[in-house]
Formats: structure tokens, C-alpha cells, sequence
């Protein structure tokens, strides 16, 4: 399986990393063999190559069997015409990821304000590509 890795900015590149540290452990442990290639997305990008998300890596990314997205510090590009593009937004309009499914679930190990013996399975589901 191919992962593409785009850190993007603030603190996108080390949340990223320790993202990236615990893929690479659960891919040794389980025998995933997952492969990874990374790219310049964001401000990085801007300085380099004039965009925050050039069109050739959003092509690639529909090669990979998944992409790895670091947090974007949006609010800082400038506008769509001078190369700030909304990466996020590329990408979920770009490769028709229709829902933003977020679960969350309590765990037994962390404690809770829930009354003793009850807990939460909940999953938030949203439309991304309005």
C-alpha cells in the first residue's frame, strides 16, 4: 500500500512526523508494507513553486491508495489567484471524497464525566463536497 505525505504548515510537519512514526510501527508489527513518498504542499510549496498545491501532485495522489494530510495554515495564504489554493478543499473536491466520517468512542483506560458503567459510541458523520 502507497501513502503520500504532505506535512503542510505550522504545526502540520511534526504532528505529521509522530503521525508517520506510529503508520511505520503498526506497518513492522502487522506486515503492511506500506510505502511512503513525500511532497511539498502548502507554504513550502508557495515559496518554491509560486502554489500552496501544485496540479501535478494532486494527479499524483490519485495513484497513492491513501495521502497523509498535515494541518494548513490557510488563514496565511494569499488568494486563490496568487497561488493559495485551499489544499483541504482540493483535494476533497478534487478526488470526490464525498463525507467526513469522525468517530469517537470512550475508553474503558480514560475517565469520563458518563455516569459509571455507561459510555459513548458515537460517529459524526458530513458532507465534504457541498
Amino acid at each position: 500500500m502507497r501513502l503520500v505525505v504532505l506535512p503542510c504548515d505550522g504545526i502540520g510537519p511534526e504532528i505529521v512526523r509522530a503521525a508517520m512514526d506510529v503508520t511505520e510501527a503498526a506497518s513492522q508489527k502487522f506486515g503492511l508494507g506500506l510505502t511512503y513518498d513525500y511532497e511539498e504542499v502548502g507554504l513550502e510549496s508557495l515559496k518554491k513553486y509560486g502554489t500552496t498545491l501544485r496540479q501535478e501532485v494532486m494527479d499524483r495522489a490519485r495513484t497513492y491508495d491513501g495521502i497523509v494530510l498535515g494541518t494548513q495554515s490557510h488563514a496565511d495564504y494569499p488568494a486563490p489567484e496568487k497561488g493559495g489554493r485551499n489544499i483541504s478543499a482540493a483535494f476533497r473536491v478534487g478526488l470526490d471524497l464525498y463525507a467526513n466520517v469522525r468517530p469517537a468512542r470512550s475508553r474503558p483506560f480514560l475517565p469520563t464525566n458518563m455516569p459509571a458503567g455507561r459510555s459513548i459510541d458515537l460517529v459524526v458523520m458530513r458532507e465534504a463536497t457541498e
